[in-house]
């Protein structure tokens, strides 16, 4: 027994040291948010017209329940009363809503005894305006100004508290998305360079030992290659023209690599160079193209990158006239070509979420089309 008892004071001891009392003793929002931070924050505060109107609502219910608590010839004086403190009770509780901090909160505390004060001499107005006597009323009218300091300060606190909580959940959610951009990001790359580097090398080192004349060209574009990309994997977007320069660098590559069997055509106006992508996602549909499209097939290849307009987004395509997908019908990025498209879906949803897609179909005459959908604002647009 003395053991159970010295376990349970034990827990009962770490319990009390994990309180945390700035809640405990009611203060007040326990989490406080840089400028950073509020400026994520803010996009998040905004108020539906629905809530809006529920608080109309609410209002005008609080007016007929203080009219109904007072004499019959206040009932109308109540009954105004009731629903301007209300709303005016909603108005502090929409600052909260936005801004749950610790000034604010108090603010709102003192608001709500103002209010508490001046529904209190309003009533004293109706009374004195109806002449009636001193005592009617005034029973009523303390306590509607004792229920609403009580009710008031209590719906704040609780409110401030757990929107504070709320906020500070979303930015930690934010914050390990944002890990799991970065580390995504790291992986695709990670998962092109390495591959292509040692084939890049290995073909110039084979080619420097037998004095072949292509080693130079290909140690140009190779170099070429590492100044177009290097830069852009710190990144987490960048525009579609940057990376159609990496794109184009790596080709210039594989086609020293492969020689007259690689055929390239790249179609993509000027106007869609501005579209923000995360980096390396058209590298590795590109990438992808020549090791599964390219490379199995005997004689020439042809790889074509285009774009198309889709309603509100732009559609990029990547296609190939290689062997194509082994299934057939259209496949999504997870039943796909390895761990590169994968983390490039991975880094499509955490940007954009729904609004983008990356799938995989073989093309009706043969080889595959690499789509990827992005969404595009309508000043971007190609005129129809």
């Amino acid at each position: 027994m003395t053991r159970k008892l010295k376990t349970r004071l034990q827990r009962a001891w770490a319990d009390m040291a994990a309180l945390d009392w700035h809640v405990v003793l009611m203060l007040g929002p326990r989490h406080k948010f840089s400028e950073a931070q509020w400026a994520l924050l803010d996009p998040r505060s905004a108020i539906s017209t629905s809530v809006k109107f529920c608080g109309w609502l609410n209002a005008l219910l609080l007016g007929v329940l203080a009219a109904w608590q007072m004499p019959s010839p206040l009932k109308l004086g109540g009954f105004v009363v009731g629903f301007l403190v209300a709303l005016a009770l909603l108005w502090q509780a929409a600052r909260l809503w936005r801004r749950p901090t610790m000034r604010t909160l108090y603010l709102g505390y003192a608001w709500v005894l103002v209010m508490a004060f001046v529904s209190t001499f309003v009533m004293g107005m109706f009374s004195g305006a109806l002449r009636l006597e001193e005592s009617v009323g005034k029973q009523e009218a303390a306590l509607l100004a004792a229920v609403l300091t009580l009710l008031g300060s209590a719906g704040i606190w609780v409110l401030a508290m757990a929107r504070n909580e709320m906020l500070a959940g979303w930015l930690r959610e934010h914050e390990q998305q944002q890990q799991a951009l970065a580390l995504a990001q790291q992986l695709s790359s990670a998962q092109i360079q390495p591959h292509f580097l040692f084939n890049s090398l290995a073909s110039l080192q084979h080619w420097v030992r037998s004095r072949d004349e292509r080693a130079a060209t290909l140690l140009d574009a190779l170099t070429a290659y590492l100044r177009a990309t290097l830069p852009l994997f710190n990144r987490q977007l960048l525009s579609l023209g940057e990376e159609l320069e990496a794109v184009r660098q790596y080709l210039a590559v594989m086609q020293v690599r492969l020689g007259q069997r690689l055929q390239v055509q790249i179609e993509v106006p000027e106007a869609v160079a501005s579209v923000q992508l995360p980096p390396a996602l058209m590298l590795t549909l590109v990438e992808n193209a020549i090791e599964h499209g390219v490379v199995p097939k005997l004689g020439a290849a042809l790889l074509r990158i285009e774009t198309e307009q889709q309603n509100q987004s732009l559609c990029l395509r990547v296609i190939d006239d290689g062997p194509g997908l082994p299934d057939g019908p259209a496949q999504p990025v997870r039943a796909g070509r390895g761990v590169g498209l994968s983390n490039s879906r991975l880094r499509l949803a955490q940007t954009y979420g729904e609004a983008a897609r990356l799938n995989l179909r073989n093309a009706e005459q043969g080889g595959c089309i690499a789509e990827l959908l992005l969404p595009w604002p309508a000043q971007e647009r190609l005129a129809s």
